[in-house]
């Protein structure tokens, strides 16, 4: 990684200036800038895709920037209700909640949108919405993974849900569906064309709208100039070469973008689905066990 920096370093020598005011530059002994990202991997794999970028702003912001590893998602969420961090990269679930709660600033996201699809086996008796609400097993990521929120939004009303086993990939839900373990599985557009070329195994028998993909946002606590610094070297060439493992896991290698508020208007409320049920009601026995072993203490007085 050491070497990485110094690359970076001597290819901003000149560019450095001209992203960041004077005024901004100033400020290099107050606490270092968090930046964290959603708990996706171990911690060795999140120092390896995301402290790159960490390195990169400290440069260009003259400040220290420093990447810091959730122990979980119960860990990560409560650190979005109190602002922990100053940067943050993840589902377009979250950076709406902080846009509209946390008047956070808007950062780059994935060019390719969202779109999910709510699927099961040709020739299964299952054919809408309503014939689902009525206990069917579905197979999806946990929660909080933003195409099962998708999920839940549309059954609103709690006695009339389908069953959800959790299920970790989109390769496992399609076998699962294709093996009759679960009657309705759900996936994302492109990875469902891959899975399934032909269509002749599955039938899609719900579609999402097209959602902005996982991105950036940056915390009202930083000053203007600095929030508007990280956008803009973000989007930089360096920037974008910083970001390269990240583009490529998420964005298959392509390029960051810069999308409007409105893009996200009203995704917040997909996680009433999860915040506004299941932490209404207390933190059931299983997130007392996430909370245990994330070493966390106090989370019932926790609250979105």
């Amino acid at each position: 990684m050491r070497t990485f920096v110094l690359t970076v370093a001597a290819a901003l020598s000149l560019a450095t200036n001209l992203l960041l005011p004077t005024s901004a530059m100033a400020q290099s002994t107050t606490a270092p800038y968090i930046f964290v990202a959603a708990p996706r991997e171990n911690a060795a794999r999140g120092e390896r895709d995301y402290g790159p970028i960490a390195s990169f702003l400290s440069h260009v912001l003259h400040h220290p920037v420093v990447y810091e590893h959730p122990n979980g998602w119960l860990t990560y969420e409560t650190w979005i209700w109190t602002d922990h961090a100053d940067i943050y990269f993840d589902g377009p679930q979250f950076v709406a909640w902080r846009i509209n709660h946390l008047d956070q600033t808007l950062g780059p996201r994935i060019p390719q949108p969202q779109d999910w699809r709510l699927y099961t086996r040709k020739g299964s008796t299952i054919h809408n919405l309503q014939q689902v609400s009525t206990g069917a097993i579905l197979c999806a990521p946990p929660l909080p993974n933003f195409g099962t929120l998708w999920v839940m939004s549309l059954f609103t009303n709690p006695s009339r849900q389908p069953y959800i086993r959790n299920t970790h990939g989109w390769k496992k839900i399609f076998k699962d569906v294709m093996d009759n373990k679960c009657q309705v599985g759900i996936g994302p557009r492109l990875t469902l064309h891959y899975l399934s070329s032909t269509n002749n195994e599955i039938k899609v028998f719900k579609r999402s709208v097209h959602y902005p993909n996982q991105g950036f946002s940056i915390s009202a606590a930083l000053p203007l100039a600095v929030r508007t610094a990280i956008v803009q070297a973000l989007l930089s060439p360096e920037g974008e070469q910083a970001m390269m493992r990240l583009r490529k896991r998420f964005a298959h290698g392509r390029e960051l973008v810069l999308g409007g508020i409105t893009q996200y208007a009203g995704i917040e409320k997909s996680l009433d689905a999860q915040w506004g049920t299941v932490y209404a009601t207390g933190i059931n026995r299983d997130l007392k066990q996430d909370a245990k072993r994330e070493n966390l203490t106090n989370v019932h007085l926790i609250k979105p």
